[in-house]
């Protein structure tokens, strides 16, 4: 962050921890810079401290002895007094595979830190994910749930999906966006609307985000799906709802670390994949 002392207070990081691996030092260090540091020895009092001092980034140990990391990254997640936004780190020991990106992912983890960690890397890390926090904390009270549905809003959607294909890109994986319109002549009723909303939130994964972004148009935005998963995942909700019958548009990104892809492009790509599929006749359509 270009001036941490412009700020109306000194950022704040949580970090639990019941190791060592030299973060006594870390804290002197993220101090020294700016920071506000807050430490505590334990999973137990994680959820707790975090809803008192309202941190701006959390760093998780994964080997917490009293409590299971990635359950905690959840709880975390969930709490609506910590919420989405706040970005959640996982130290690890090793070589994070595959798997365990994906497992970090669905509960809300942003990034995986391999131990030892290099301070300067973090702080640049943190910088990043600090600003991301407060610009979400001082966007603007639009209204970002949709009252008929319960689902989030086009801009309550848009917000998220910065945040989702931010996180995917840390895990080195694949983000996809699946649009979604019931295949009806005229407009969708209020009823239908409801169902759709129950059924696509009782569907959902918690890692995904699902909006309501036209009329009768949804879309799912899914970190760690590739465009084999976004079909399956067309067809789950396709299941699920069997009429009216669901038309479904798509584009996936393979690894949006080094395909890089704004939010609403990929929206809008899924969007006129949708577009397709209704004037094609076809149930599902890929973008391109």
């Amino acid at each position: 962050m270009a001036n941490r002392k412009r700020l109306s207070r000194p950022p704040r990081i949580l970090i639990a921890s019941d190791q060592n691996h030299g973060l006594r030092e870390l804290e002197g260090f993220l101090g020294q810079h700016g920071y506000s540091v807050l430490r505590v020895y334990a999973g137990a009092p994680v959820l707790e401290r975090a809803r008192e001092v309202r941190p701006d980034v959390i760093l998780l140990d994964a080997r917490l002895a009293d409590r299971d990391s990635l359950a905690l990254g959840n709880a975390l997640r969930d709490d609506p007094l910590i919420g989405t936004s706040t970005p959640i780190l996982l130290m690890t020991t090793g070589h994070p595979t595959p798997r365990d990106h994906i497992a970090a992912l669905r509960v809300g983890i942003w990034e995986l830190l391999p131990l030892p960690l290099n301070p300067d890397e973090l702080l640049l890390a943190l910088d990043t994910y600090v600003r991301a926090k407060l610009e979400a904390d001082g966007a603007p009270t639009e209204k970002v749930v949709d009252d008929l549905t319960g689902l989030y809003t086009a801009q309550g959607l848009a917000r998220r999906a910065r945040e989702l294909i931010l996180q995917a890109a840390h895990h080195n994986t694949s983000a996809a966006c699946v649009m979604f319109a019931p295949a009806l002549e005229g407009e969708p009723s209020v009823e239908l609307l409801q169902v759709v909303g129950r059924t696509f939130q009782a569907g959902g994964r918690r890692s995904d985000a699902i909006g309501r972004v036209g009329q009768g148009e949804f879309a799912v935005v899914a970190p760690g799906t590739d465009a084999v998963g976004a079909v399956k995942l067309a067809e789950r909700f396709r299941r699920a709802m069997p009429t009216p019958e669901l038309r479904a548009g798509y584009d996936a990104v393979g690894n949006v670390r080094y395909t890089p892809v704004e939010p609403k492009d990929l929206l809008a790509r899924a969007a006129r994949a949708l577009q397709l599929a209704k004037a094609e006749g076809k149930w599902i359509r890929a973008f391109g």
